[in-house]
């Protein structure tokens, strides 16, 4: 019987552990993750992190790394004190070395800049840390490498498809992940109101979360 109770308190524990969408909230920052695999990453994967205009550093100082705030209302957006965050800025490198990925722009922070809601990072009910996705349950991002410490670098979406299955040749393959702050000023229910995807990993589901193939 005590072996019993006990598997079901580590069950109850695991399952409490879980990320749901209230840990993807308030102020905090992106820390950078080596690893193209969500299910065996973990904060000891840690390379570096996001800065307040978006670039990938390996910051000699925590103190270095941004401080993003998500927006608790439509977009549900993230922004810095430099400004909106995107993958859309047309003014940023292109990952020119990517077969599908030729024409991305690389992530910034920026103001003035109108967001909308294909701008939104994401996290999903399940995961073991709150790691976050973009678009079509994406959730690995591509960088040129790692930079070395007190560099930067540009960091964008991962991208595949049949002319080129994995990350970009030379290239080094990542995820993100939020490490929660603080609170925005309180607003009723806010965090009950934030929409996730439609898929959960609930009971252990094990799926790639690559985001759709692109095909051409």
């Amino acid at each position: 019987m005590l072996k019993i109770v006990g598997l079901a308190l580590l069950f109850a524990s695991t399952i409490q552990a879980a990320v749901t969408q209230k840990d993807f909230t308030g102020i905090g920052n992106i820390h950078v993750l080596n690893s193209s695999d969500w299910r065996s990453a973990s904060p000891a994967n840690k390379v570096g992190c996001l800065d307040n205009r978006g670039k990938f550093i390996n910051p000699a100082n925590n103190s270095d790394c941004g401080v993003f705030s998500r927006l608790d209302k439509y977009p549900y957006t993230l922004s810095t004190v430099e400004g909106n965050c995107t993958f859309n800025d047309e003014t940023q490198e292109k990952n020119t070395d990517s077969y599908y990925g030729k024409r991305d722009s690389a992530w910034n922070c920026l103001a003035p800049f109108q967001v909308e809601v294909y701008d939104e990072l994401y996290t999903i009910d399940g995961f073991p840390y709150p790691f976050l996705c973009f678009g079509d349950v994406a959730c690995y991002y591509d960088a040129k490498s790692i930079p070395r410490a007190g560099g930067k670098t540009s960091l964008w979406q991962f991208r595949w498809g049949s002319q080129q299955m994995g990350i970009t040749p030379g290239h080094v393959m990542l995820q993100l992940m939020w490490n929660k702050l603080g609170d925005l000023p309180k607003r009723e229910d806010a965090a009950n109101n934030i929409p996730g995807p439609r898929i959960s990993l609930a009971g252990g589901l094990q799926v790639p979360l690559q985001g759709q193939q692109i095909k051409y």
